[in-house]
């Protein structure tokens, strides 16, 4: 029984010794990939430092992480695997008990315990076993499409199983760990919990991260994996209506958020043809809405935030 680590990094000299070194203790080195996403002189260095033995493979100009995750998982020949981005990090036995129930019941998928680790320090930690009401495929779909999912550093995958349904989409810019995760669920997949470990999620306010970006393209990106659940809505025994029409709304937030309207328009739409009626969010966000519209509250929050932006340096 082996397990392999794929690490894509970019501009992560400051955290990747960290991320690397935390698995160390529980991976033969020689199955942690580093796959850096671009040339990184200083990324290149941390990686050596924390380990001699682990592999290194740079791409030639940045590709985007599923390209980097597909790239280094063809490089092991592992029994299981797990995709570590390369600014969290993973606590005590994670890997040992993810792979070891994989095997003992021959699941494609464990989920494992992980924390959201603020920028203050704080940690807010959650067990799949109480945040899935049940390993099955409608239930882990329905939770994850409300903002119940369980970040890459706490899943651990059989290998083959990955392969099997075509590995990370690359031509996605967000959400590529929920399509992974839909598509598995979708065809089959056998999923567990374990409660060993803690994989360490960690936020950032670095309005860069790619979390944080809600442009065309990453929001043409959230459409197209809502669309794909809407179209195996009919595969489902308990398909999770109500979730999608949520996840809908809220991407229809931050498309006229980042004043995208037309993705707007069509997730807000789509929303509603599920069954969505009125508003949802805050009590403040309810009443502005319904009085002006979901587009039009967020562009009121848009103004405000501006003006406060620009009122600012003159008060200061």
């Amino acid at each position: 029984m082996s397990i392999g680590i794929v690490i894509p990094a970019y501009r992560s000299a400051e955290t990747l010794g960290r991320t690397i070194c935390s698995c160390l203790p529980h991976v033969d080195p020689r199955n942690i990939v580093v796959v850096l996403d671009g040339p990184d002189d200083d990324a290149e260095k941390a990686a050596r430092e924390a380990s001699r033995k682990s592999r290194i493979l740079v791409m030639p100009q940045n590709c985007g992480a599923p390209v980097c995750r597909n790239e280094g998982l063809a490089l092991l020949d592992t029994d299981y695997v797990m995709f570590l981005d390369a600014d969290d990090y993973i606590e005590g036995p994670l890997l040992a008990g993810a792979s070891r129930i994989a095997r003992d019941v021959q699941a494609d998928i464990v989920l494992s315990p992980f924390c959201f680790e603020m920028p203050d320090g704080s940690r807010r930690a959650f067990d799949p076993k109480t945040r899935y009401a049940a390993f099955d495929r409608d239930a882990i779909v329905a939770q994850w499409l409300i903002g119940g999912y369980t970040p890459p550093c706490a899943v651990v995958w059989r290998t083959k199983f990955v392969r099997d349904i075509g590995a990370w989409d690359e031509t996605l810019a967000k959400n590529q760990d929920g399509d992974i995760m839909y598509r598995a669920l979708l065809l089959g997949a056998r999923v567990a919990g374990s409660s060993e470990g803690m994989g360490v999620y960690v936020q950032s306010e670095d309005p860069s991260r790619i979390t944080r970006r809600n442009t065309r393209k990453t929001l043409t990106s959230q459409l197209t994996v809502l669309d794909r659940v809407r179209a195996d809505l009919p595969k489902m025994l308990r398909p999770p209506v109500c979730e999608l029409a949520l996840a809908y709304y809220g991407l229809a937030k931050l498309a006229y958020d980042g004043e995208v309207d037309d993705i707007g328009r069509r997730a807000e739409t789509l929303a509603r043809r599920l069954g969505l009626e009125g508003q949802r969010g805050t009590p403040a966000h309810v009443v502005i809405a319904s009085c002006i519209g979901l587009r039009g509250k967020q562009r009121l929050v848009n103004f405000v935030r501006r003006s406060v932006e620009t009122l600012a340096p003159s008060a200061a």
